[in-house]
This record gives structure tokens, sequence and C-alpha cells, in this order.
């Protein structure tokens, strides 16, 4: 709590309260901008809307190429000067960038000028590689203005502004009869995306200038191999990001139907508001938890991972509840429709609530030392969730893929648990904070952490 209190006395704590408003903005907006898509369109058009903006937005985070972690990790902010220091780090991030965007601007390319020969959805595809690239290149520059701690200018443009201008220009569209189906509604939010991470490339090129492009004589060397690895691990951890997020409104679309797709879609994003306390954590707890394990104060993160997993899990039940109550009605204001797949909404919402009791899990393992480790076992778990994904689908529909997806969250997060048990005897699970309180006496003043007899069940 000491800690705590520090923080919220401290000087970054209007950038804290930035970010936590912006990203809650960012989710209420989130909601508003698909409402605003279902009341526009019909609902084979709003389900294809959703699909394109599913595939476009993974393809984004996927072709990043891990660059804006690279940056996040390497860039030396303090005295950095244009065209004198980080030119390296700046190069290599716009050249693999630069590839990313272009693949999908190539691909795009290449789909247009043949999709009177593709079936629907297929042949809608170049706008949603066009949006998928413009994404790419903002969310590099989200992470540039983030780390130079200008948050308004890293997360306003996209999670906030962008939302809200889409919310209003999609009905507006409508209302003129302009909006002619779900393209043409992916074609809108695009334009706009397109034209506020123009300004911010245009706020990035005004700081840093365009000399990073080219070597300087006495310029040491780039390491290309150091970087390259890291990269690759990156990338393949944007991968897993971006399938946890959308790979299933993709291939409930493809497989299902785009209708499928769109209440998926919408009852996963009304789940996930379960977890926003779990992105507190993140947002706050994390670098606390972290300087634990820098100073080896075992008993000090235990403490504080019990109280931030017990709180969010409580947080997470009590929301839970109330959605249990209201999510019918909730899926009634987007679609009539949508109210038969109840219980699909009430499987999603028992995954936020299973991802909150686990608390920051896998944090810890990345933060830990345990990012390879990681990256194995989600590949592992990624394959045998697929064939679970596809057998479950098709045995049980849109249930069957909510029962996956709430599978392969338990499976990696108990994986990961198992892996910061073995190296730092911290115990992430919410329920880690009874044993906490039962032996409160015993903790205070313990040089050394005890395994909770929970920990050993």
């Amino acid at each position: 709590m000491t800690r705590v209190r520090a923080l919220i006395k401290g000087k970054n704590f209007k950038r804290l309260s930035w970010s936590l408003g912006s990203r809650l903005g960012s989710t209420v907006l989130s909601f508003v901008v698909l409402f605003a898509a279902s009341r526009s369109l019909e609902t084979a058009d709003y389900g294809l809307y959703i699909f394109l903006f599913s595939v476009g937005t993974s393809l984004g985070l996927i072709f990043t190429f891990g660059q804006h972690v690279l940056l996040v990790k390497h860039f030396r902010v303090q005295d950095h000067r244009r065209g004198k220091t980080n030119q390296r780090l700046l190069r290599v991030n716009a050249l693999w960038l630069g590839a990313g965007c272009g693949l999908q601007l190539i691909a795009a390319l290449g789909v247009w000028l043949v999709s009177d020969r593709l079936p629907a959805p297929y042949d809608a595809l170049p706008v949603a590689l066009v949006f998928g690239a413009v994404f790419t290149l903002g969310e590099y520059l989200q992470n540039y203005f983030r780390i130079h701690g200008q948050i308004v200018m890293a997360l306003v443009p996209r999670e906030n502004l962008w939302r809200a201008l889409s919310a209003l220009a999609l009905p507006a569209v409508a209302y003129a009869g302009l909006l002619s189906g779900g393209v043409m509604a992916m074609e809108v939010v695009t334009a706009l995306l397109f034209v506020l991470v123009g300004f911010q490339t245009a706020c990035f090129l005004m700081r840093e200038g365009m000399t990073f492009l080219r070597a300087r004589p006495g310029e040491p060397a780039i390491p290309w191999g150091a970087w390259t690895r890291e990269t690759m691990v990156f990338s393949a951890n944007g991968f897993f990001l971006a399938a946890a997020v959308y790979f299933e409104t993709i291939v409930i679309g493809l497989a299902i139907g785009l209708e499928a797709a769109a209440f998926y879609f919408v009852a996963y994003r009304i789940a996930m508001l379960l977890t926003l306390p779990v992105l507190a954590i993140d947002t706050v707890g994390v670098p606390l938890i972290a300087a634990k394990f820098q100073e080896d104060d075992r008993p000090g993160a235990q403490r504080l991972v019990s109280m931030l997993s017990a709180g969010s899990f409580a947080l997470a039940v009590l929301g839970g509840v109330f959605l249990f109550v209201v999510g019918p009605f909730v899926l009634h204001l987007f679609d009539p429709a949508f109210v038969e797949h109840e219980d699909v909404l009430v499987l999603l919402s028992l995954a936020a609530i299973s991802h909150a009791f686990f608390g920051p899990g896998t944090w810890l393992a990345m933060i830990g030392g345990g990012e390879t480790y990681l990256l194995k076992m989600r590949s592992v778990v990624f394959l045998v969730y697929v064939a679970g994904l596809l057998g479950l689908g098709v045995a049980f529909g849109l249930a069957g893929v909510a029962i996956a997806s709430w599978a392969q969250l338990v499976v990696v997060h108990a994986l990961s648990r198992r892996w910061v048990m073995n190296r730092w005897q911290v115990d992430n699970m919410a329920t880690s904070a009874l044993w906490l309180w039962r032996n409160r006496h015993r903790m205070q003043g313990q040089d050394r952490p005890q395994e909770s007899a929970h920990a050993r069940s």
C-alpha cells in the first residue's frame, strides 16, 4: 500500500489517470461504435463488417512484427536527441514496419484484381488489408508516444477520437442513404483511422525527422542477430494476442456464418467488460510486482499479487451477476435475434471471471523471466485449442466455440501459475488471499517466503 500511495502522489499520476481514463473511454466507445453499426446495417451486412474488422485488426497486430515491443525495450528516452540517438533502432523499426504495411497493401491490390472471381466474403478482403496496414502503423506510433510520456497523443487519437468519430459517421452516412453495406462501413472507419494515424505520423516526423532512414558515417553496426531474434519472439506473441481476441470470430464467420460472427463478437466484447479490473492490475500493479521481483522480496510480491487478484476476482464476480441479469436486454438492443444465444454470453462471462481469478498470471511469467517458456507453452496449447475449437464447434455450435475458448484460457493461466510457483514461489490465484489472511501474523517480518498450503495443493 505504501507503493500505491507513493504512486498516487507521484508525478506520473496524471499520466496514469489519462491512461486509465482513455482505456475506459475506449471500451465504452467500442460498444457505441458496435451499437451504431448494428443500427445502421442489416444483420448480414453487420456480420460482414464485424468479419472484416476482425481480419483487419488481427493482421494489423501481427504485421507490426513486434516492433512496438522492440521499441519499448530498447529506446533510450533519457538524453535522446533528434537525428543523433536511437537512430539504428528507428531504422530497424522502419524496415520491419515498411515490410509489414507493404505486404498487406500488395495483398490488398492482388485480391482486388481478382475479387470478381472470389466468393463472398473473400471478395471484400482488400478493405480489411488496407485497414490492417493503417492499424499496424498506428500500433507502433501508440507505443512511440507512450514511452515519451505523451499519453494523450499515444491513446486519444485511436482509442477515443477515432471511435467517437466512427460512432457519429456510420449513422450519419446511413441517414444520408450512402451506406450501401458492410464493405462501405469498413471503408468509412478505415478512412477515419487513416486521418488520425496520419496526424500521429506527422507529429512523429516533426520530432524525429527522417535522418534515421540512412546510416551516418562512423555509426555502430546494427545488432541484427539479437534484434531479429527478439523480433521473432515478439511477432509470435503478437500472433497469439491477435488470435486470442479475433481468431474465433474469423473462424465463425467463415465456417458458420457472418450473422453468427456478429453475435459472437458482440457477446465477447460484453463479457470482456468483466476483465476491466485485470486491466487495472496490468496498468498499476505489474510495475509494483516487478519491483518486488527485482528486490527478491517474495513475501511482499505474494501479498501484493494476492490483494490484486482477490480484488479483481471479487469485482468480476459482482459484474458477472449483474451481467447475468441485464445481458439479454443488452443483446436485444443490438439485435433481437441475438437473445437466443444467451448461453454463449454466459460461457464467455465465466471465462472472463476465470481470467480475473488468475490475476496477472501470464504477466508474472513474462516479467519473471519466463517469456520463452510462455511462448513455447502457448504454441502447444494453441494447436490443441484449434483441434478442440473445430471439434466442439461442430458438435455444439457457438457454445462449443465458447467452451474451447474458456478451456484454452484456463490451461494457459494454470501452466503460467505452475511456472511462477516453481520459479518464484508466488501464488497468483485469488484464493491465495485466504491463506495470506489466515497466516498474516506469521508472514509479517518474514525474510524468506514460505510456500502456502494452498499453493501446494
